[in-house]
């Protein structure tokens, strides 16, 4: 028996080799499957949270364009309380002179009229007031929301870089919260592909577009901003050589965006009386009973030379329009003579018109705003048994071909910022814009452009 002692002891080694083989393979492959993994959801992390980032600039950006119309709004009704302002102020100084009087306003187009018209007031306090107010608007809009969306632009870029980088850095505190200590480290980041470049553009206020389309359909909801023509016609025949003629009482008014992107509104009222003459026949003879305006500038009235007089004592009043304007005296539908009263007369605020705005860019509007990121680990940094210590690896037929310490362990992922507004169970085909602040963010597949352009 003694022959056999021993005999065992090659098994056991040959055992023990071949568990120390597989151990050491095993550790490698772990090593490098756990940082696969981890590399993985570090990636999906950053990725997504840069998707968030751009997702909050492109909402932000829609607030801000949201915002812009709603002082837009605002300044209309104070251009339009300002008219009205106006038109209250000369309405009192009209009935005050008697020119015409209420009375005769009353018999000929009803009680209603004459006693509103006779107890037109002053308004003119209010002016100063409504001007301030106008101010801060056009001062917000301009050196706060304009100043604010160029802001955001600008830093859009550099605010989802930091932001990955935080995320990377939560992940990774190992290596560092800095980009250089990150860039130069065991652990690399790199941007493979990105739509944001060219993606917002910025577009002129004043043009046709989608801020001048938007202010002027919210004013569009709001009845004080609309039209405010009414004409009232007394029912007596009043000349027989034109029996289908009658005393109008004419009421213009209107607020409108010009196209400077400016507001301006006037608001008029006359008594055109019906009269006839051997000259000229059948005319309007108009009385002004109140105006108003306020327009971006001192605007001429292209049918008028020169500022009207305000009465007719020492002249025909038929004879002056021949004389110094275009206007038509029989089929007239407006208040020429009112109009230029105000015009002349008018209020010009100061404004800057609509502003510079940002919207998606039209090539490229209709897609989300995508890029891909790749992460990379060094090999070295896994501590796998082959790169700590070839002398201890597997070798030959035996050996697990694993990383080498020069190489890479590395993963990409994709995100995306889309637009999708709210269904309400209809099928949305609203198309994406700066206007609506439904932007959100999602990881997105890898495409075969973003894989291209990755490190081997």
């Amino acid at each position: 028996m003694k022959g056999a002692r021993g005999q065992a002891l090659p098994l056991v080694l040959a055992l023990v080799s071949v568990g120390s083989i597989a151990w050491i393979a095993l550790y490698n492959v772990g090593q490098t499957a756990s940082a696969r993994v981890r590399l993985t959801h570090t990636a999906d992390a950053v990725a997504y949270s840069g998707a968030v980032a751009q997702a909050r600039s492109l909402n932000m950006l829609a607030y801000i364009n949201r915002a812009h119309v709603a002082h837009q709004v605002a300044m209309a009704h104070l251009v339009t309380l300002s008219s009205w302002a106006q038109y209250g102020q000369t309405q009192s100084q009209q009935r005050a002179s008697r020119n015409p009087p209420s009375t005769l306003i009353s018999r000929l187009f009803g009680a209603s009229v004459g006693k509103a018209y006779a107890r037109a007031r002053a308004t003119d306090d209010i002016a100063p007031a409504l001007a301030h107010a106008f101010q801060q608007h056009d001062d917000v809009v301009h050196q706060i929301l304009q100043q604010a969306s160029v802001s955001v632009v600008e830093s859009m870029k550099d605010s989802r870089q930091q932001t990955m980088w935080r995320v990377l850095h939560a992940n990774y505190p190992e290596y560092g919260s800095g980009a250089g200590e990150l860039e130069n480290g065991p652990l690399q980041f790199a941007l493979l592909s990105d739509g944001l470049p060219g993606y917002v553009q910025s577009y002129p206020g004043r043009q046709e577009g989608p801020l001048r389309n938007m202010v002027e359909h919210a004013a569009q909801r709001y009845d004080f901003l609309q039209r405010r023509n009414q004409t009232r016609r007394n029912d007596w025949i009043v000349k027989d050589q034109c029996p289908a003629k009658r005393h109008e009482l004419r009421r213009r008014g209107n607020t409108r965006l010009e196209a400077d992107g400016r507001w301006s509104a006037r608001d008029t009222v006359s008594f055109h009386a019906l009269r006839s003459n051997r000259w000229i026949g059948c005319y309007y003879r108009e009385y002004a009973m109140g105006w108003g305006d306020n327009s971006p500038q001192s605007k001429k009235n292209p049918h008028i030379s020169d500022q009207p007089p305000h009465g007719f004592a020492q002249q025909d009043f038929w004879r002056w329009v021949h004389e110094h304007t275009t206007w038509d005296l029989l089929s007239g539908r407006s208040n020429p003579m009112a109009k230029a009263y105000a015009s002349f007369s008018g209020l010009h605020w100061a404004s800057r018109g609509l502003p510079d705005y940002y919207d998606l860019n039209d090539d490229i509007a209709y897609r989300p705003l995508r890029f891909a990121v790749q992460l990379r680990q060094s090999a070295a940094s896994l501590i796998t048994a082959q790169a700590a210590n070839a002398r201890v690896a597997p070798i030959a037929r035996y050996a697990y071909h694993g990383l080498a310490a020069d190489e890479f362990v590395t993963v990409n992922s994709a995100a995306q910022a889309y637009f999708e507004p709210p269904s309400h169970g209809n099928d949305n085909n609203e198309l994406a814009s700066l206007f609506r602040p439904y932007w959100q963010a999602r990881l997105s597949p890898m495409l075969p452009d973003d894989v291209s352009r990755g490190r081997p």
